[in-house]
């Protein structure tokens, strides 16, 4: 090799040992940068002749000229970001779902809110008040207890119509909620598509665009905790025998067209409205300026996502406002096989509802019927779908049969001591029947049985309301006292089997975030290593200069 390209190899191993400070120095300043994945130089061994001469002696040899920097690359594992992602899902459909649930029972969990003895909660307390009070007025006369029986019975409807409006209230809160998951989604989405055309304008150019990559990967990230999806690259050929990186992103065990991300084109979506059961729609793929994708993946109209598509967080707080559970209809089952153990605060709602009603219609039926299935003269309901009515429900005839069907009812947000009850022009009904002499309190025993007796509640019996088909669910058999522990231990068995699958999928994605970071993060060890390693080398490349000036000096003082 001659003086000058053993200066070149010197040369270039100094540009190499230089070049591979700034990259561990890069990494050390980026130790803290959310995202941020560690960077490696890459160089190969540089032989400028590929073969031997065929004139050179066999006897010389040719250690090479030097190293050559071929680029800076980024240390990630592909695998582990599936991984990761998948267990971010997991992760965040759990966290979703046990949030709702947990403001759910801060509505409707009873216990340690009552001031019995048993301290049973609110509502059943002043059931208990109200059936003390009834059981006191068989003993001494309804005259001295129907105010005390109707005050009572007025602050139990005031509970049902506070719990009632606090679920109104709480899927407010997660309608706005899902409006905004929606927008948000939609944002990342716009982002990845706007990092993508820098990337790919980047790779044209010949830069790895690093920074941008991370910003990316931090966006589908958080884009997974919205949605399971399935992130692949390809190169795209770009002409004169160029190509570059195209990243797409599907949904998670979608269709073909079920696509999210495609190169520099995304969809972005459309969230419904209670009206068409908060559906979610792809719209069509665009780019950065509005073109649409040719061909495009969805239809012109858009793509309506099913119910079963989705997984993440967007889909847990959608299932929130959705199902109904054991009130779910046959066509919520044709949709989603698994409707029916599906409980989000749709379900809550009619299970309140269903309490209400079951209870003021069996009171009501009491104070206008005898034992023989005569009308009590100045009789009527005592409970009303409002303080200013005695109207118990509103019925129209259906257009096609002819028969009238119950379009409003009796429920927890309406239920209330009825206008003549109210107005004491009707009062609680003691004799057990018409014939009955003065002083008999036999209908009084009934209303008492009330609250001892099984009641049917039958889930089809309310889901009719809405015009859809009747659930196929069995009915709960049980007292007023049975139903409302009922509800109560559904949630908390919901809160406590969703509590126990977010801990494992925490536990989890905890364990596949530390490998991936073990991976893509920065090591101030390692880093540390590298840095003197590349300024032994810079030194020992300098130092390697300074000997063959040397050793050229002495040749030329020869001369």
């Amino acid at each position: 090799m001659s003086t000058f390209a053993t200066f070149t190899t010197v040369r270039l191993g100094i540009y190499s040992a230089q070049k591979g400070l700034d990259v561990a120095g890069n990494n050390i300043s980026n130790i803290n940068t959310p995202g941020y994945t560690r960077q490696r130089l890459d160089q190969v061994s540089l032989v400028a002749n590929a073969g031997a001469d065929r004139t050179a002696s066999k006897y010389n040899s040719d250690p090479g000229q030097g190293v050559l920097i071929t680029g800076i690359s980024q240390l990630r594992d592909p695998s582990l970001d599936i991984s990761y992602r998948n267990s971010v899902s997991d992760v965040n459909s759990a966290k979703a779902k046990l949030e709702g649930l947990d403001r759910l029972a801060s509505i409707l969990d009873e216990v340690g809110k009552g001031d019995g003895e048993q301290d049973d909660g609110v509502i059943l307390n002043q059931m208990n008040d109200l059936r003390d009070l009834i059981s006191q007025a068989i003993t001494n006369g309804i005259d001295d207890y129907d105010n005390l029986i109707r005050t009572s019975a007025d602050a139990l409807c005031s509970l049902f119509n506070t719990s009632a409006k606090a679920l109104a209230d709480l899927k407010n809160d997660y309608e706005t909620k899902f409006n905004d998951q929606v927008s948000e989604v939609n944002d990342i989405l716009d982002g990845i598509k706007e990092l993508n055309l820098q990337i790919r304008n980047s790779d044209i150019r010949g830069d790895p665009a690093l920074e941008l990559r991370d910003e990316r990967n931090k966006l589908i990230d958080k884009l997974s905790q919205y949605m399971k999806i399935d992130v692949t690259y390809d190169m795209e050929d770009v002409g004169a025998g160029l190509e570059v990186e195209r990243l797409t992103i599907k949904i998670a065990n979608g269709e073909n067209n079920d696509v999210l991300v495609d190169g520099t084109y995304a969809t972005s979506l459309v969230g419904g409205t209670e009206a068409d059961n908060y559906s979610i729609t792809l719209s069509q793929l665009t780019d950065s300026k509005g073109r649409l994708q040719d061909p495009n993946w969805i239809p012109a109209g858009g793509k309506e996502l099913s119910d079963t598509l989705l997984y993440g967080a967007l889909q847990s707080t959608r299932e929130l406002l959705t199902e109904r559970g054991e009130y779910c209809t046959d066509d919520d089952l044709a949709g989603d096989a698994g409707s029916s153990v599906k409980r989000g605060i749709p379900y809550y709602q009619k299970a309140l509802d269903h309490l209400a009603y079951e209870f003021a219609e069996q009171m009501n039926l009491l104070n206008m019927y005898d034992q023989n299935g005569d009308e009590f003269p100045n009789s009527g309901p005592l409970f009303s779908m409002g303080s200013n009515t005695d109207d118990t429900q509103t019925t129209v005839n259906d257009p096609i049969t002819g028969q009238p069907v119950v379009t409003e009812r009796i429920t927890a947000a309406n239920i209330s001591v009825s206008k003549s009850w109210r107005e004491e022009t009707i009062s609680m009904i003691s004799k057990e029947s018409v014939d009955s002499p003065s002083g008999d309190t036999g209908n009084l025993s009934k209303f008492l049985d009330i609250f001892s007796k099984d009641q049917t509640f039958n889930y089809g019996e309310l889901v009719t309301d809405d015009g859809t088909t009747p659930s196929n669910a069995a009915p709960f058999e049980g007292t007023f006292e049975d139903m409302l522990f009922h509800i109560q231990s559904t949630l908390g068995e919901d809160q406590l089997s969703t509590g126990i699958v977010h801990n494992n999928f925490s536990i989890t994605s905890n364990e596949l975030y530390v490998n991936r970071d073990g991976v893509m993060g920065v090591d101030l060890n390692d880093e540390a290593t590298s840095l003197m390693v590349y300024q032994k080398a810079y030194s020992s490349a300098c130092r390697l200069m300074t000997v063959l000036n040397e050793a050229l000096d002495s040749l030329l003082s020869m001369g």
